[in-house]
């Protein structure tokens, strides 16, 4: 059963009620939004990255974040990610950049066998360059435009994951069910660290229900706060700061009725 507004405020009002702790390794361009976007949300983060800490943090969260943006922590990633496996908590691995690094590419893959990740997200570029294990572009930003969706149904399968694919329209599949979320707005490209924060926002609402439903209520809230932000920066003739702002004030002002926007389809 596709997600709705009401599903997605019984996971939010959950987000609120346990405040479940995120830990996030995640790059320095963005870790300061992503703090900022899940107190935002109601949830607890700690970016706690030294290896020789990461452990003992992690034993005491609800859900770990493995940004690629902080390739230079790997170790602390494949530590922490470890203890989080054996506990059972929820594993985002971001793969920033995976499109256009084969180290970070070989690195991912390696991770994702090791620590059995609960979700991976990516934009369509860095997901095509994981599923068939080559570059598909400079950079971090995407260059694709649509994506195999068998191709993806197919890889979530053999990983045991949810495989979200961010674009125009977000991608969402476990390889048994597949989802479809339209909510969002073009200005979210135009900001760095967009996709970090999506990614930080998975791990609170899977934190509190580990399920393919979960990330797709998640992509619509994050898309709906977007699109809202948007509307806001235009009306003021604000520019790509101003909608920056916005974005993560929206997150804090969401209410039953902006829920209602939820775009997903199967």
């Amino acid at each position: 059963m596709k997600p709705t507004g009401n599903n997605i405020l019984k996971l939010y009002q959950k987000i609120k009620q346990q405040r479940p702790i995120i830990h996030c390794i995640t790059n320095a361009v963005t870790v300061n939004d992503c703090a900022n976007i899940l107190l935002a949300a109601g949830a607890s983060p700690t970016m706690a990255h030294h290896p020789l800490e990461v452990e003992e943090i992690t034993a005491g969260t609800q859900a770990l974040i493995c940004n690629f943006g902080a390739i230079a922590d790997y170790e602390a990633m494949e530590k922490a990610g470890k203890v989080a496996d054996s506990l059972g908590h929820a594993i985002v691995i971001d793969p920033v950049g995976v499109s256009g690094s084969s180290y970070r590419r070989e690195r991912c893959q390696a991770l994702i066998e090791e620590i059995h990740p609960t979700c991976i997200r990516g934009n369509y570029s860095e997901i095509r360059a994981l599923m068939e294990h080559c570059s598909t572009v400079t950079g971090v930003d995407s260059g694709d435009k649509s994506l195999n969706i068998e191709g993806m149904k197919q890889y979530a399968k053999e990983c045991h994951v949810i495989l979200i694919a961010s674009g125009e329209k977000d991608i969402i599949t476990d390889g048994t069910e597949t989802y479809f979320c339209e909510n969002g707005d073009a200005k979210m490209a135009q900001i760095t660290g967009s996709g970090c924060m999506s990614s930080v926002m998975l791990g609170a609402f899977l934190g509190v229900e580990q399920s393919v439903q979960s990330a797709a209520a998640c992509c619509a809230f994050v898309g709906i706060a977007g699109e809202i932000a948007a509307e806001k920066t235009d009306a003021c003739g604000g520019g790509t700061m101003t909608f920056r702002n916005q974005f993560i004030d929206e997150i804090s002002l969401m209410t039953p009725e902006r829920m209602d926007r939820c775009k997903i389809r199967l």
